[in-house]
């Protein structure tokens, strides 16, 4: 039978998707000092939430360095201003692409939490299902 889901795991995993997982893993910390359990749907949610901040944090920083150091080469300048304007350039709501990408991702995780469900993420979920095991 499957574990019953409280709604204090709910609402800390939804949390723990809109700051990047720091409410979810200062919880986890608490729980796991008075000795009580932290169940797998919680830690499933505070793994994905801190491992897709993470990811984007470290796509950024990587994609930003590429984009500085092939701005400096004369011809493919014109070619990396044009795509950092159709990337970057407000058009949803005044979200750029990436910025709606990343909102949709969190708005998708909170509404998952909050009903109770583990947010599938392709290839994400997947790679937080192996290291966590019931």
């Amino acid at each position: 039978m499957a574990e019953r889901i409280s709604y204090t795991d709910r609402i800390i995993s939804a949390l723990s998707y809109l700051t990047a997982g720091w409410v979810g893993f200062f919880y986890c910390i608490y729980l796991i000092f008075s000795k009580k359990k932290v169940s797998y749907f919680l830690r499933f949610n505070v793994y994905q939430s801190l491992f897709i901040a993470i990811v984007f944090f470290l796509l950024s920083v990587i994609f930003g360095f590429i984009f500085k150091i092939l701005s400096m080469i004369p011809l493919i300048q014109i070619i990396i201003s044009w795509i950092q304007l159709i990337l970057f350039r407000p058009m949803i709501f005044q979200y750029s692409l990436i910025q709606a990408f990343v909102t949709g991702i969190i708005v998708y995780g909170f509404v998952f939490s909050i009903l109770a469900r583990c947010p599938r993420i392709f290839w994400v979920s997947k790679i937080i299902d192996y290291n966590i095991k019931r």
